[in-house]
């Protein structure tokens, strides 16, 4: 694969890899992580905490930004494992491979592939492999902390209008207030505006997403997460493939994978396609969702 070494952000010896107009920057110091995202000139799509950029090595976890891989349930310490230190770094093919061995936290271990897909396109394949002596329960989750400004869009679940049983289930966290605007749930659409300006700094909501994807736009560049969702798969957060998280300087987007029983040494798997594009439409309400995405 063609790549370039770079300094990003105070981190050496990242990793510069491009699929036409877009170009991704990786982190090999700590991770697995993908540090920034960059669509022809823009700045960069990820947000990455200027608190904690550059550094290495520390004892606790450290939300750096860019995008990430956890695994679903969210539980305190298992969730949170610490990711300060040096990745494995190797070429499979045209693809480039980061790789973290189990954590002492959860004993799982994380790899993350990125193999450029067609001009302007990447896909970035999440794995998961379980090094525990017993079964865990988990789903793969994919991460990826989005620049301030910007507007989620997710579809929602159609199926048969004259159906008699429920097909869409919406998952909202405690601290979600829906009257301060920022969600905005449609017939054909979730849209999900950023606002720094919110007095309530966090608003978190989540669903099962048949048509598997998620976007965000944002100074005229459109981030689009591709994932494959299974229609009678355990889905965790009450049947979530699809969540947004916003808070106060960024927007996560987020896709998960079913729930999986992992015996030892197994492994699970979950692929994202990245796509990026310029629109020049800002996506404002529901409507203007239907003229870009029909």
């Amino acid at each position: 694969m063609a790549h370039k070494k770079v300094t990003f952000e105070g981190w050496k010896n990242c990793l510069e890899v491009s699929s036409g107009n877009f170009k991704l920057v990786v982190a090999t110091e700590i991770g697995p992580r993908i540090l920034g995202a960059f669509f022809e000139d823009s700045d960069n799509l990820f947000y990455i905490y200027p608190k904690t950029a550059g550094r290495t090595g520390d004892k606790k976890w450290n939300n750096y930004g860019g995008h990430r891989l956890w695994h679903s349930p969210e539980e305190k310490p298992r969730t949170y494992t610490i990711e300060n230190s040096k990745v494995d770094v190797r070429e499979r093919g045209n693809s480039i491979v980061l790789h973290k061995g189990p954590d002492s936290l959860a004993g799982i271990e994380k790899t993350i592939e990125i193999i450029p897909f067609k001009n302007d396109s990447f896909k970035i394949i999440h794995t998961l492999r379980n090094w525990n002596r017993w079964e865990v329960e988990l789903a793969a989750w994919a991460i990826t902390v989005m620049a301030p400004g910007g507007t989620a869009i997710m579809p929602m679940p159609q199926g048969d209008k004259k159906a008699l049983l429920p097909n869409t289930f919406i998952a909202l966290w405690p601290y979600t207030d829906l009257s301060d605007g920022r969600v905005r749930i449609g017939s054909k659409y979730t849209l999900v505006k950023h606002n720094s300006k919110i007095r309530r700094p966090y608003a978190k909501i989540g669903f099962n997403c048949e048509d598997a994807w998620i976007a965000y736009q944002n100074k005229g560049i459109m981030f689009v997460k591709k994932y494959e969702h299974f229609v009678d798969a355990e889905y965790p957060d009450n049947g979530c493939s699809v969540e947004c998280f916003s808070c106060g300087p960024m927007q996560e987007i987020e896709t998960l994978s079913p729930y999986y029983q992992l015996g030892y040494k197994q492994e699970i798997t979950h692929t994202e396609i990245w796509t990026a594009l310029r629109l020049g439409k800002e996506i404002l309400d529901e409507k203007d969702a239907e003229l870009v995405f029909g």
